[in-house]
């Protein structure tokens, strides 16, 4: 085998692996969206309470949910950086838990 496609194929073995370990933090930020999703949804049952991403206000919360699933989807697969997918997922988890609070405190 030449060695250009030797190169070839371990930079293809390389991406493959590469995206696999992408998919856990792409799988908790999926899981995380379907959390916001919910939790907003009950959070906005709370009288007084009004939704403050201006994206969620203008279009409605599915739409805005799937634009940002689409970018989150497009920042997983161009980052080169695993630690900053987790810090997505960690400002999600505390999106999610400060609407899942407001809506136990508030019942």
């Amino acid at each position: 085998m030449s060695e250009t496609r030797i190169a070839t194929i371990e930079d293809s073995i390389f991406h493959s692996i590469y995206l696999n370990r992408k998919f856990i933090p792409f799988l908790v930020l999926g899981l995380l969206q379907a959390g916001d999703l919910l939790s907003t949804r009950m959070a906005l049952k709370v009288p007084g309470v009004m939704e403050l991403n201006p994206l969620v206000r203008e279009l409605g919360l599915w739409p805005a949910k799937l634009i940002v699933f689409g970018f989150i989807a497009l920042l997983v697969y161009r980052t080169k950086s695993l630690g900053r997918l987790w810090a997505v997922c960690g400002v999600y988890a505390l999106i999610v838990a400060s609407n899942v609070l407001l809506f136990v405190t508030h019942v």
